[in-house]
Formats: C-alpha cells, structure tokens, sequence
C-alpha cells in the first residue's frame, strides 16, 4: 500500500510540473507576437504620383503599426493599414509618417480638390450590348471593365432580376473584373447586368450598371 502511495505522489508531482512548463512556454509566445515590429510595404497611390487636395492616401504594413503620426492630413489606422486624409495644401507634398518602428517619407504633387466622380471608359462589354457571344466569354473566363482614374470597390455580375450570378469580381487600380467560376457560365439569350459601386481617391462615388444580352444559340 506504501509503494502504491508513493508512486501516486511521485505521478501527480510530474503532471503539475508539466502544466507549470506548458504555461510559462504559452506566455513567451504571445509576448514574441506582440513584440513583432511593423514595418512600411507600400503606399496608393504611391510616392511620386499626382494627387487632388482632397484624396486619401493609403499606406500598408506587414503588422499593424503603433503610434502613427504624419506631417500633413490626419492618420487612420485599421490593422495593417493606414489611411491618411487630406485636405493637403496644393503644390508639393512631402508626407512624413512615423509610427513606433520607423519613419518614411513620401512626396507627391498635390492639385485642386477633385469634383468629378470615377467614369467607365471601356471593357469586354458596353452598356446596351445586344447579341454578344456567350461562349467567347466563357472561353476567355472573365470580363473586364476599365475606369478613367484609379478606383476602389466592387462589382458583381447579376441577372436582369438581380440575382447573383457567382462570378468573382474586384476592383484594382483602373480596371475591374469578373472572374469565372466553374459551373458558372453564363448561357444564350440572357439579359445580365453588371453592377456594383466605386470610388477614386478623393471619395467621388460611381454608380456602376452596364447591361448587355447574349445571343441565341447558331
């Protein structure tokens, strides 16, 4: 009976020193992760570009940075980016940001607030389009729009009614587009209507509905 005791006793002091050492070793983690710096990938539109006094401009980080500060406009930060809104003094822009980690300096060209919103200037297909070639697009597994200006925000291809119709649609820079997905294909004699919202760097929004309808089977 002693023996058996002893061999209890010698077992629950092994399970509690195991759980202390997995505690200690669970804590040096989050302390490493939170430690991680931040440092500076990108910024859109990107140093040396031409913006209006009334954009935005959006810097990126591979961690979220900490105590963001910058010389002209206010910072926003969200995760791993940072937006900085004007307005900005027209003429040029030198744009120092300093955040816990670093600093870097960024110059543009700054000119008058801009009014106008974003415009479609053309793609695959135009407003109105009748008798397009359904298996031309489905060949090339996506249609692609273009914009006057660089633009953010989304775009999906729908029926006439409005239902989704599963493409993958995104908006970079001056074009969007909508990717096919398998299974997906659009078919002949079908109205469909491409639809979504965007916006440039100054925040002037666009509306986006271009309709076009497939032709009938040969």
């Amino acid at each position: 009976m002693t023996k058996l005791f002893r061999t209890f006793a010698l077992l629950l002091a092994g399970l509690f020193a195991v759980s202390m050492l997995a505690g200690c070793g669970g804590g040096d983690t989050a302390d490493d992760s939170a430690a991680a710096p931040a440092n500076f990938v990108s910024a859109a539109p990107p140093s040396g570009s031409t913006i209006a006094a009334n954009a935005s401009i959006t810097l990126t980080f591979d961690n979220a940075p900490a105590d963001v500060t910058v010389s002209a406009g206010a910072a926003a930060p969200s995760g791993k980016t940072v937006t900085v809104n004007g307005p900005f003094t027209p003429g040029p822009l030198s744009l120092t940001v300093t955040w816990a980690d670093g600093t870097q300096t960024l110059t543009y060209t700054v000119t008058a607030p801009d009014s106008d919103p974003p415009a479609v200037t053309g793609g695959t297909v135009k407003d109105g389009d009748k008798d397009v070639d359904p298996e031309a697009i489905n060949t090339e597994a996506k249609i692609e729009i273009t914009f006057s200006e660089d633009v953010s925000g989304n775009i999906a291809l729908q029926t006439e009614g409005g239902e989704d119709v599963g493409w993958l649609g995104k908006v970079e820079g001056t074009t969007g587009t909508l990717e096919l997905v398998k299974g997906k294909e659009i078919g002949n004699e079908t109205t469909y209507v491409i639809a979504g919202k965007v916006s440039d760097a100054a925040g002037n929004e666009a509306e986006i509905k271009i309709t076009f309808v497939t032709k009938g089977k040969e």
